[in-house]
């Protein structure tokens, strides 16, 4: 009897340690460069591959706004014509059962993955598989492009508020967890009669964020909550009026104790430049192709050791008009070109 109760209970552990090996995510290997896949988004839903093939068209999609990796899946985030909440996980759709009180228009605006859970922002309601979490005293919530960041199991959104008295002035906001709850903070500012934007966050060791935006007139950074003003490469603070492009910061990461950042700066001809920022460092994100005139970055994400950037650049055409591309950078350099692919995310897997 004892020998029969013994060997129930080293089955009992095989079992146990079984179950939790299956249950224990393998660190994903960092692939050598020449085997690595860039995947990029259209507005349409369509994904395309570094060759600019199209090779997926997401199914019933309205609009898509953003596309993760996990491992060897990708992740897409956006609205379907059908009206329903969840995602794309490597081109097929994949509903959330989640309750919502209210009948309202669903459209995610972001989507983080950590585990087996995914995170989706479907304003104003931060949901975690079939779980909802709103966010508090958010009537005067803008969220960003790139609203929100998991690390670890925590959820960051980020964006601006929209006063409604016209003598506020705006404010950068952040919302993370904390008791369960998704509360806000008001990044800081210099001065309170500048207005500032939060427009793009990434979060890392559970705990410590990096968010990009604009103060004032300037491109700036708050890593973990403390502001910086970014340099700029040109003084056009007394060119700013109605309606010129201000710098700004649209993408950030962190890749090994340093943090990147892109965007763009104004230029004396009152035209836009790429700008990329390293550890606060200003260069320029843009070819030296004749002809062009215009240009700006809107994507940065690390892989390994390395950081992978998106931008576009708009060029006069010799016979007149102009040309617009999308351009993919891997430290520093340019690895692929795309024309007429309206591109608004990419991943690299």
């Amino acid at each position: 009897m004892r020998h029969l109760i013994f060997y129930q209970f080293l089955a009992i552990c095989a079992l146990m340690l079984l179950s939790s090996c299956e249950h224990d995510d393998p660190v994903d290997p960092i692939k050598p460069r020449e085997e690595r896949t860039i995947l990029l988004l259209s507005s349409e839903g369509h994904i395309y591959d570094q060759t600019g093939q199209k090779i997926e068209e997401l199914p019933n999609c309205e609009e898509a706004n953003e596309i993760i990796s996990d491992g060897g899946d990708y992740f897409v985030s956006g609205k379907t014509t059908k009206d329903r909440v969840g995602y794309w996980k490597n081109g097929k759709w994949n509903t959330l059962h989640v309750d919502f009180i209210e009948d309202v228009e669903h459209w995610t605006d972001g989507i983080g993955k950590w585990d087996y859970y995914i995170f989706l922002f479907d304003y104003p309601n931060i949901l975690r598989n079939s779980g909802i979490f709103p966010l508090e005293d958010c009537a005067d919530f803008v969220p960003a492009d790139k609203c929100m960041s998991v690390s670890e199991g925590r959820c960051y959104v980020v964006g601006r508020d929209h006063p409604n008295d016209d003598n506020k002035r705006q404010n950068a906001l952040l919302y993370s967890e904390h008791k369960g709850k998704y509360v806000k903070t008001i990044l800081p500012k210099s001065r309170e009669d500048i207005n500032a934007a939060a427009f793009a966050v990434f979060a890392y060791d559970r705990t410590h964020t990096v968010i990009g935006g604009r103060h004032g007139e300037d491109p700036c950074l708050w890593v973990d909550g403390q502001l910086q003003i970014l340099p700029r490469l040109y003084d056009t603070h007394d060119l700013t009026g109605e309606g010129l492009p201000m710098s700004y910061v649209t993408s950030v990461t962190y890749i090994n104790g340093h943090t990147y950042a892109v965007g763009s700066d104004v230029k004396e001809d009152r035209n836009e430049v790429a700008m990329l920022w390293v550890d606060g460092v200003p260069q320029h994100l843009c070819t030296d192709n004749e002809g062009l005139y215009w240009s700006w970055a809107t994507e940065i994400i690390g892989y390994g050791d390395d950081w992978y950037a998106l931008s576009v650049e708009m060029a006069n055409k010799p016979d007149g008009g102009n040309d617009l591309y999308f351009l993919v950078w891997l430290n520093g350099s340019v690895v692929a070109t795309y024309r007429k692919i309206d591109i608004v995310n990419f991943t690299v897997l």
